[in-house]
């Protein structure tokens, strides 16, 4: 078992407070043979001396910069990706960290059940230094329809991937401010045709640090920038894989919006993504012209408009068959 090497890829910006603890949980792990890629996004403070200080100490560790464009964590995981050596990945931001089992647990359970794709686990999540829930991965009988209608039941810490499937589908996407994980897991779960394994009643082996958000405004607009490319490249997929009929799950990313960014969108892009979703055919006229509703509703400032925008979203909410 201790043959296997294990690489870990960490995109990193700006976290010279942070990264020292995501780190020092790899150099913690039981399972020792492994090896950690860190890909630097460009950070103008303190992150390439912290790195350094563990390299100087543990060759397992090593340090890349992004050297071309696009900016962005997911091509930072690619450039990981390219220079990486071990059977299997595991993708770790730079504020995350793995429980000391982790990887152990992870090559045990690959060894268990061998040949998959991927492999999924549960993970924690922790919110201003507290951890607060256990993120348990429901059953289903799809999980290619629930992360189509944004149920996203893991993050990208829980995933373990066989190499040479992750190369087989080309990595991220390196294009996309947001929704990075989603759209790697929808292609993945499509080219697996189900060789993967989650594994829902196992004790969280990693652990998310979920930040604060600031600039909602900001995250509004990538979040519509992306939209448009995600949807479309969705779409061509289930074209592809000859599964169309599930593209009407994807109205979910719609409501999500509809639910999170609304109040933080300007006029413009909430016309462009309602009509640009009608356009795509992920939803109806009807649906088309509730939401035309929603909005008009949405500068009501009452009970009764608020009371009607409920039913509305409720109307056109996908349920999983």
């Amino acid at each position: 078992m201790e043959k296997i090497l294990i690489s870990i890829i960490i995109p990193t910006y700006n976290r010279e407070h942070l990264i020292g603890n995501t780190l020092k949980s790899l150099v913690n792990q039981t399972y020792q043979n492994w090896e950690c890629i860190v890909v630097d996004d460009g950070s103008t403070d303190n992150t390439k001396n912290i790195i350094e200080s563990y390299r100087n100490n543990d060759n397992r560790f090593s340090f890349y910069k992004r050297e071309i464009l696009p900016k962005g964590a997911s091509h930072c995981r690619n450039i990981g990706l390219s220079k990486a050596k071990g059977q299997f990945v595991v993708f770790l931001d730079s504020d995350d960290e793995l429980l000391e089992f982790c990887l152990e647990n992870r090559i045990k359970k690959s060894i268990q059940f061998p040949e998959r794709d991927f492999y999924v686990f549960p993970m924690l999540v922790e919110k201003n230094g507290a951890v607060f829930e256990e993120k348990k991965i429901p059953v289903s009988e799809n999980y290619l329809i629930e992360f189509l209608r944004y149920k996203l039941y893991w993050g990208i810490m829980c995933t373990f991937w066989d190499i040479q499937f992750l190369k087989k589908i080309n990595g991220f996407n390196i294009h996309y401010p947001r929704l990075n994980d989603p759209e790697i897991h929808i292609r993945a779960m499509l080219e697996s045709t189900n060789n993967f394994k989650v594994f829902n009643n196992e004790i969280p082996d990693s652990k998310y640090i979920k930040g604060e958000t600031k600039d909602y405004s900001s995250l509004a607009k990538k979040y519509f920038e992306t939209l448009q490319l995600f949807i479309t490249d969705i779409l061509n997929y289930l074209e592809t894989y000859n599964k169309k009929e599930l593209k009407f799950y994807l109205k979910s990313y719609l409501i999500v919006w509809l639910r999170h960014f609304l109040k933080f969108a300007n006029p413009k892009d909430k016309h462009t993504l309602l009509s640009f979703f009608k356009k795509k055919r992920v939803i109806n006229s009807t649906e088309f012209y509730l939401v035309k509703l929603y909005l008009w509703l949405d500068l009501k400032k009452n009970k009764i408009a608020s009371k009607i925008k409920s039913l509305i979203i409720k109307n056109i909410e996908p349920n999983a068959k």
